[in-house]
């Protein structure tokens, strides 16, 4: 009884263990030239690190000012989401962008923002201006995609 109890017990352990390895597996650094929002909180433009902390749970930290938030996340809604680049992509609504995921190349490592409420008012707006979709990558590299009346993932 004692060995099934030990045995059971170092599983267990195992088992925690490998969840947090898998669970801290995203860590990515980006510029982004533009000032943008994650839900609530506003950051200016510059360099930034995502890591994945928690099943569904990332850190969004301004690499100057060491400003952070943590924020819940779903994982990707559609396979194309992950489209074998390593990037954050925003939806932008005239001068305002807010963060709406990021991706790790594979669609298992795109994760969904949820939106803000001040997102959700833009988008909502009337007369209604669609948002653009802008894609960053690493080196700050920047690519609008779409406006998101024409979304194809």
């Amino acid at each position: 009884m004692r060995r099934f109890l030990s045995a059971t017990a170092a599983a267990i352990a195992i088992c925690l263990i490998a969840t947090a390895a898998n669970a801290q597996s995203l860590r990515l650094r980006f510029h982004v030239p533009f000032a943008f929002s994650v839900k609530s909180k506003a950051f200016p433009a510059g360099e930034y690190e995502v890591t994945q902390h928690g099943n569904l749970f990332l850190n969004v930290r301004n690499l100057g000012n060491h400003t952070a938030v943590f924020e819940s996340v779903t994982p990707a809604q559609s396979r194309k989401e992950g489209n074998g680049q390593v990037r954050l992509v925003f939806h932008r609504y005239g001068n305002e962008y807010f963060l709406a995921f990021v991706s790790d190349r594979s669609w298992e490592s795109t994760y969904d923002f949820q939106m803000s409420k001040e997102e959700v008012q833009l988008a909502n707006a009337k007369p209604r201006k669609p948002a653009t979709i802008v894609s960053i990558t690493p080196n700050g590299t920047s690519e609008v995609a779409s406006d998101l009346t024409q979304r194809t993932w």
